[in-house]
């Protein structure tokens, strides 16, 4: 009974893709090709270079690898905590979506 019910599902989704696929062929085969977003490179490369300056001057005010470790021990255990829980918080919620 239980192969049946599992056979007549797997049926009853291949035929729904199968559905979708030929509807989704006519709407991809009509679309036309999108010109170049030079807006859209442009703030790329922007983010990277902000990022890639950030990143030099953090890393020109770092003597020792002692600084390395929670902000070279400039913080408290709770903000250590509040900084944990929320990149989990964040990856939580990015892999969720």
């Amino acid at each position: 009974m239980k192969a049946s019910v599992t056979s007549r599902l797997a049926a009853g989704l291949f035929s729904f893709s199968l559905a979708d696929s030929a509807v989704a062929g006519d709407a991809i085969s009509q679309t036309e090709k999108q010109g170049l977003n030079l807006h859209a490179i442009g703030m790329f490369f922007l983010f990277v270079m902000m990022t890639l300056v950030i990143t030099y001057w953090a890393a020109s005010r770092t003597k020792s690898t002692a600084e390395f470790y929670t902000a070279g021990g400039g913080i408290t255990g709770w903000q250590n905590g509040l900084a944990i829980a929320g990149d989990y918080m964040s990856a939580a919620t990015l892999l969720g979506l």
